[in-house]
């Protein structure tokens, strides 16, 4: 019969993996979250810019 602590390498190499599965899964949720913030406040940019450009367009033809 094996030895029960000669075993533990085998654990400690799941629990890395665990580990580093549930980072990775933090980090990618935390990427696109991100991501969709940034998209809306460019997309919010854009269209006060346009908005800007459009009444300075106005103005002008008067």
């Amino acid at each position: 019969m094996k030895n029960p602590i000669q075993n533990q390498k085998g654990q400690g190499l799941t629990e890395y993996l665990i580990l580093l599965i549930l980072v990775g899964i933090i980090s990618i949720v935390s990427v696109q979250s991100l991501g969709k913030t940034i998209q809306a406040k460019i997309k919010l940019a854009r269209e006060k810019i346009h908005t800007e450009v459009d009444l300075e367009a106005g103005r002008g033809s008067n």
